[in-house]
């Protein structure tokens, strides 16, 4: 059971990293776009911004949808969703289409994380939840990665159309396997058994999500991701523009820089899935482990931003 468990945080993982492959289609491909539909800095921005608002307000979305219809029929739907407004970029002629395309993105990408975090509810104990969501999280950094180098491949052979085409492919395959794969424990093929999995959806309490703003803990985890998102989404859509500004580097020579940013950025997800249970293994209160793994997180972020602001 324990490596079914992990099987299926890795099927999530993959996603994710589809996710980051095809969020980071448009920064890496920015130059050659930009021959097609002119893109200066302001509307680059533009089109970042257009993703990030939709995204933001389909976490809520997206997680109120898989929790009506289920995980593995929600994520589905999430997953095709996105893959094909990732697809429609390459019928794009001009900005204003660009930006429909990045904000039909950002809708589906934005109930990804809740539908992952809802599978590893299911599936893992209390216990064991932080390293899943550390694994699934280093999923991003493997998209990230993978990014510039197939990028600079498909548009060493194809125009930039067909770096959407084929990404947004890359998801929909990814759907037919968890069509497949996926069940939840509520509902497990004949061959797994009731008795060999934990319900542990449906043995948590609901509650309301008005409920949760009055919650003190809930305001701490907003103003973490607050504090730390910000660092991290220059990076993941301004590195690749911004190392060919101003350091002239070409698509080939990205994707080390771009490549060793995500790497350390996986070591840190599965870090920050292991340091919580390792404090909490040494005696410490769940909730102090959990706080203080997060104020390491936030002092990391904030003195890499202040050290790339001096090197600029």
């Amino acid at each position: 059971m324990a490596l079914l468990r992990w099987r299926i945080a890795t099927l999530v993982s993959i996603a994710i990293a589809i996710s980051y492959l095809d969020r980071q289609t448009l920064p890496v491909a920015v130059s050659a776009i930009a021959k097609d539909i002119p893109l200066s800095n302001q509307g680059f921005s533009a089109l970042q911004s257009a993703f990030l608002l939709s995204y933001a307000f389909m976490y809520l979305g997206g997680g109120k949808l898989v929790d009506s219809l289920g995980t593995r029929i929600g994520f589905a739907i999430i997953m095709t969703f996105w893959s094909l407004a990732n697809a429609s970029h390459a019928l794009a002629t001009s900005f204003a289409m660009l930006m429909g395309s990045r904000f039909l993105l950002g809708m589906g990408e934005g109930g990804g994380f809740p539908a992952a975090t809802r599978a590893v509810a299911e599936w893992f104990p209390t216990k064991d939840r932080a390293s899943a969501m550390g694994i699934i999280n280093a999923g991003s950094a493997v998209g990230g990665v993978i990014a510039p180098p197939l990028i600079a491949l498909v548009l060493g052979y194809a125009g930039w159309r067909w770096i959407f085409v084929i990404t947004g492919g890359f998801g929909l395959v990814w759907t037919l396997w968890w069509i497949s794969s996926y069940f939840s424990p509520a509902n497990p093929p004949e061959q797994i058994g009731q008795d060999s999995v934990t319900n542990l959806a449906n043995s948590a309490t609901r509650i309301r999500w008005i409920d949760l703003l009055r919650i003190r803990e809930s305001w701490g985890l907003v103003s973490a991701k607050f504090l730390s998102d910000a660092a991290w989404y220059f990076y993941l859509f301004w590195l690749p523009k911004f190392l060919k500004a101003e350091f002239k580097l070409t698509k080939e020579d990205i994707a080390l820089p771009v490549a060793i940013v995500y790497v350390i950025a996986s070591f840190g997800s599965i870090f920050g899935g292991w340091l919580p249970m390792r404090f909490i293994k040494n005696g410490w209160p769940v909730f102090k482990a959990r706080k203080n793994s997060m104020l390491i997180k936030i002092t990391t972020c904030g003195i890499s931003g202040i050290y790339s602001y001096y090197q600029m």
